[in-house]
């Protein structure tokens, strides 16, 4: 999929990965231009997902953000990886990774801010957020940063948290059974992306998708 805006142009581009069963490899890519705001919501849910999204500013004060949601259960396998790419000034944009991993699942998630010898002027950072449900869940949360010029601003963090026994004993404790409780964990979590979609059908969709206890 590759998608391109041109001067002054504004897009905000939602794409929901699902695996049930096949293999699904997907190549995503961006061109934005002079002035234009481009916002990337990708959802990915499922087992033998490969995706990848780079997006280049080529223009001066292009914007691309990027809100990225996963979830993982069972014995799923994800490789994810975004890479904004900053060929211009003055660029901007966040990148922010954020996803749940259960029972015996594996992710990888990499996230790359990359800024040309004509990036100057350019503000932007990435952000990675992961929720392990179980001890045998695995994410390798990898930020990369690589700047070629001066007066930058430019950032990364990653962020790993673990549901633990004694805080599903908290909610047993009042009467919340484990299965909901972890799935509230999940919604808390993961919420806060899903809000930012304004469509109401589509949020909807994207709840279906991620929540799918919830639906039922």
């Amino acid at each position: 999929m590759f998608v391109k805006l041109e001067r002054d142009a504004r897009a905000v581009v939602v794409c929901m990965s699902i695996a049930r069963g096949d293999k699904i490899v997907a190549r995503q890519a961006a061109e934005i231009a002079a002035g234009a705001h481009l916002h990337w919501i990708n959802v990915t849910v499922g087992d033998g997902i490969e995706q990848s999204l780079v997006a280049t500013c080529t223009g001066d004060g292009a914007v691309s953000a990027v809100d990225w949601v996963f979830r993982a259960g069972k014995s799923d396998r994800q490789k994810l990886s975004v890479r904004n790419v900053f060929a211009s000034s003055r660029g901007g944009g966040e990148i922010t990774m954020k996803g749940v991993a259960e029972d015996t699942a594996h992710v990888d998630a990499s996230g790359m801010i990359e800024i040309g010898v004509q990036g100057g002027g350019t503000h932007t950072y990435l952000t990675q957020n992961v929720l392990m449900l179980d001890p045998t869940a695995k994410v390798d949360a990898i930020p990369g940063l690589e700047i070629k010029t001066n007066d930058v601003k430019a950032s990364h963090s990653a962020t790993v948290s673990r549901v633990t026994e004694e805080d599903l004993f908290y909610f047993g404790a009042r009467g919340i059974a484990e299965a909901q409780a972890r799935q509230m964990y999940i919604e808390g979590f993961l919420g806060e992306i899903v809000e930012h979609i304004e469509n109401g059908a589509l949020q909807e969709e994207m709840k279906r998708a991620l929540f799918p206890c919830a639906a039922e």
